[in-house]
């Protein structure tokens, strides 16, 4: 989730300040550097035994070439002209969280060779990376398809219809959609891409069945998971709904584990469908995406609205881009860590030993299960005390049981404080969700506004020397303000700084353009504004005003040609020049 963050919010300006060549040479030192410094840093960690954490960590840090990829080598700008991103704009994204992931598999070549050396694994370094990329892949597979659906239903010509679907209903109408998609198909797509086989006949798939049965659990098949090759002990249970659910139990699991300690293991699994956790995942994401949506534009406006921070915009203009780019995405990565990572990590921990606490109501105690962790845990390589950020570690959670046991008290107390944190939770996030119907928005706006126009003029003004980029920057705030022609003022001082710039010419020609004010629209002098822009610059941007300005002249079929070639030469804004087209075709 964050290295699509980092690959929506990078650049994709097409000019960069590397040549092709280049750019593929400075890759290349830079990954092969990497190769070498995460070789060393995993041969170091070996003497000590946290090979596994420090590997954890790796992945993590594997984000720092994604970074450097995408913010320091304009990797983006070249990204955006691949094959089929005129129509499907978010292959992008795609092809940049393929790159994260080559970074991973990178990491995980290198770890397995390290195992490898030290003879503690039974897998071919094919095996290795074959297991670990069936684990993503189902989660790739869904992200590219409800992105491409997304971009296909976009691409659908009826202004109707995109207006529907642009409203609160219909963006809800769409994500209940995708999510009856991921419901419904995501299992099935998950078991063939994970190679699952059915659980042979038998008595102990009896037992399963019969302990399903028991507990009222309905499930489609009970599947065998060929999961990590020998060493990885675990179930799991794929599926919401009834008629697509899945009941997984790898090899080892099955191979090591007492019929009675795998019916305790069940247990576990059973518990999450009994506690709904599958849905409060969901709820937490949706969660996530509706604060998110609720609070943007109000923080947003506020900080704006304030002098400090409009001084650190002004000083951020004479930075990189890229740098900017990077600062203004990063405060939302650091976002997604902390609910994810930690917040909903909190939640997910807490599951897994509520989870555990219902082999008391199958089982009576939880000694099988104790019994099931500890194999598990001296298995897969002594991971008794390792952590994790979803799960407490097999020790923690062995204590917990035994003290249950011993107490049952502990239980009630533990449940109670759960359902508690739940309830703060729910209160908490409805309560972000309501806040901005509560705040003083619009004097908010005005006062950004205002303050942000105040701002740009007194700098204009009260420096020595004259700044055409800030006359260009003034120009477009009175332009948003429908200050006309103030707006035409300041541009054509800028003009007087720099008679032959472009987007002085193509923000002039924009407002004569599309001025809802007669007074202000003006075609044929948009055309030779755009025209003269466009010769200048043909940036995608300028070609798109040039072709509104052939439409308001009556040229319907250049204008057609125009936004065609702005497409080709800014494919990242697709979306926006269909729109254009589809209102120019429907004027013929």
């Amino acid at each position: 989730m964050v290295a699509l963050v980092l690959v929506v919010g990078a650049p994709s300006d097409a000019e960069t300040a590397l040549s092709l060549g280049t750019a593929i040479l400075l890759w290349l030192v830079k990954t092969l550097s990497w190769i070498v410094l995460v070789f060393w840093i995993l041969n170091r960690s070996y003497p000590t035994g946290v090979t596994s954490a420090v590997l954890a960590r790796l992945q993590w840090a594997s984000l720092v070439p994604f970074i450097i990829d995408f913010y320091l080598l304009d990797i983006k700008a070249y990204l955006v002209f691949l094959p089929g991103v005129s129509f499907i704009p978010t292959l992008v994204e795609t092809a940049g969280i393929s790159l994260y992931i080559l970074y991973l598999v990178l990491l995980w070549a290198l770890y397995w060779r390290l195992l490898s050396s030290k003879g503690l694994t039974d897998l071919t370094l094919r095996e290795d990376l074959k297991s670990r990329l069936r684990l993503i892949l189902p989660f790739l597979i869904l992200y590219l398809a409800l992105t491409i659906l997304g971009d296909l239903i976009v691409a659908i010509p009826s202004n109707k219809f995109q207006e529907l679907l642009n409203k609160p209903f219909g963006e809800s109408i769409f994500s209940f959609f995708c999510l009856i998609l991921i419901l419904v198909f995501m299992p099935p797509v998950i078991r063939m891409i994970w190679g699952c086989v059915p659980f042979p006949k038998g008595p102990l798939r009896s037992l399963v069945e019969n302990f399903l049965k028991r507990t009222n659990v309905n499930f489609k098949e009970i599947l065998i998971w060929p999961l990590s090759g020998s060493k990885s002990c675990t179930a799991a249970v794929l599926g919401l709904v009834p008629g697509f659910r899945y009941i997984l139990f790898t090899p080892c699991l099955l191979k090591h584990l007492l019929p009675q300690e795998i019916e305790a293991v069940l247990s576990h699994e059973v518990a999450h469908l009994r506690h709904r956790h599958l849905l409060w995942y969901i709820f937490f994401l949706g969660t996530f995406t509706v604060v998110t949506y609720r609070l943007f534009d109000p923080i947003e406006t506020w900080l704006v609205s304030r002098d400090l921070f409009l001084e650190i915009l002004i000083q951020l203009q004479y930075w990189p881009e890229a740098l900017v780019s990077f600062l203004a995405i990063f405060p939302l990565g650091i976002l997604l860590v902390l609910y994810f990572r930690f917040l909903m990590g909190y939640f997910m921990r807490n599951f897994e030993r509520q989870a555990d606490l219902y082999v008391f109501e199958t089982q009576g105690h939880p000694w099988n299960l104790v019994n099931a962790l500890e194999k598990v845990s001296i298995l897969a390589q002594n991971i008794r005390n390792q952590p994790n950020w979803h799960h407490f570690s097999i020790a923690e959670r062995v204590n917990f049981l035994a003290e249950v046991a011993r107490r049952p008290i502990v239980k009630e107390k533990y449940l109670k404080k759960l359902m508690v944190s739940k309830g703060l939770f729910i209160g908490i996030t409805g309560l972000l969700i309501i806040m901005p119907s509560l705040m003083p928005i619009q004097s908010w706006k005005d006062a950004a506004s205002n303050n942000l126009t105040q701002l740009y003029i007194e700098k204009l003004t009260s420096g020595k020397e004259q700044r055409p980029e800030l006359y260009i920057i003034v120009g477009q705030i009175l332009a948003q303000k429908k200050e006309y022609a103030k707006a035409i003022d300041t541009y054509r001082q800028a003009l007087d700084l720099l008679p032959e710039n472009p987007d002085i010419l193509n923000n002039i020609a924009w407002i004569y353009a599309t001025a809802d004010d007669p007074e202000f629209r003006k075609p044929e002098e948009a055309l030779m504004f755009a025209s003269t822009a466009a010769n200048l610059k043909p940036a995608g941007y300028i070609l798109d005003t040039l072709a509104e300005s052939l439409f308001i002249n009556g040229y319907i079929e250049k204008a057609i040609a125009t936004e065609k070639e702005a497409i080709k030469k800014d494919p990242s804004k697709t979306d926006y020049y269909r729109t254009q087209l589809q209102r120019f075709k429907k004027a013929r």
